[in-house]
């Protein structure tokens, strides 16, 4: 097929394409009319990130051909942080396949932003595909177990309602318990105010909460997303003293969480929770160090292979090998006590 001119652009440079952009992933992503991208994955392609959603332009029709967006966050361990770069969005027309401008939005985004991330997230069904790229399926979450939510059979004393909904006092309650239970206890996003507000505004997530003598918020969890996790219960808050018994209460339904929870599950069921791509490698050694306090060090990392030191001793793997060691599934033995299993809850995930 004869190339045909095209313009790489942003968001933030043109906003007046956002509708054209949104049409074209909601069908390549078969998404059926009563629900919303825009909702269902807000973080992504709210006003506040349009400066890394890129896409291209067919200058001759002046059309919307190919998108794929960046969300820079952070994730936290025990009070270490790394920035992530988590990638989503990603959209072709399928009249302009095969020309490479998947190739050249992938190539923009991680050259323009090789110093900013330690590492990089993305959630997709193409392996051949972003291994070409150095991300390799790792992170392992769990399900633990299989019963289909309703609403009618909720636990007891939980009560249905939507971020959107909720008083302010209630609202400091929620970020409260996600800040002392899954920042500390998961490595997992953290969430800033900015991060927050847009969270309150996607009502395509059913939220359920269950209030102490004192009318205060003690526990809550997240239900559905639009048309993205249907029946899966991917975000849970609780303080921490009550999160054996909490788990307890609903883990006949379809709880995601990450691997190192697996002896709370009937369950033994393990997936892959995304592809990872190790970026900077200072980065990405900062935080290693803290967390391991020096043990585990990356020395060098080419296409396809990772050097690194454990213990002063020196090893060689493959990126993909490597990646299972540490972030699961199953991680070696040596790692499992660093806990590095990433949990993106489905509020954060694109």
């Amino acid at each position: 097929m004869k190339q045909i001119p095209h313009l790489l652009t942003n968001l933030a440079e043109n906003p007046e394409y956002f509708d054209e952009v949104i049409s074209l992933i909601e069908r390549e992503f078969h998404y059926s009319g009563k629900y919303s991208f825009v909702k269902d994955f807000a973080p992504l392609v709210n006003p506040l990130n349009f400066e890394n959603c890129f896409f291209m332009i067919d200058e001759i029709n002046n059309k919307v051909i190919s998108h794929l967006a960046l969300c820079p966050r952070i994730m936290t361990k025990n009070n270490n942080e790394i920035k992530v770069g988590l990638i989503g969005g990603i959209a072709t027309h399928k009249d302009y396949r095969h020309q490479g401008l998947f190739k050249k939005l992938m190539d923009h985004v991680l050259e323009q932003n090789k110093d900013s991330f330690g590492l990089w997230f993305l959630w997709s069904e193409l392996t051949g595909l972003y291994e070409k790229f150095s991300f390799h399926l790792a992170g392992g979450v769990m399900e633990t177990g299989n019963a289909v939510f309703s609403e009618n059979e909720k636990p007891v004393g939980f009560q249905k309602t939507h971020f959107s909904k909720l008083s302010e006092s209630e609202l400091t309650e929620i970020k409260k318990l996600y800040t002392s239970f899954n920042e500390l206890y998961f490595f997992t996003i953290k969430r800033e105010e900015k991060d927050w507000a847009i969270i309150f505004e996607m009502d395509s997530i059913d939220l359920f909460i269950k209030k102490n003598e004192l009318g205060q918020i003690e526990k809550y969890f997240c239900v559905n997303k639009g048309q993205d996790l249907v029946s899966i219960i991917h975000e849970i808050g609780c303080k921490p003293d009550k999160y054996v018994q909490f788990i307890s209460q609903i883990k006949k339904y379809r709880v995601w969480l990450p691997e190192s929870e697996l002896s709370l599950s009937d369950s033994k069921n393990i997936f892959y929770m995304s592809f990872i791509k190790i970026g900077n490698k200072d980065l990405f050694n900062l935080f290693l160090n803290q967390i391991t306090n020096g043990e585990l060090t990356v020395n060098e990392i080419s296409q396809d292979q990772i050097s690194f030191t454990f213990k002063d001793k020196n090893h060689l793997a493959s990126l993909s090998e490597f990646s299972s060691y540490l972030f699961g599934p199953k991680p070696l033995v040596e790692f499992e006590k660093y806990l590095l299993v990433p949990y993106v809850a489905g509020c954060d995930s694109i």
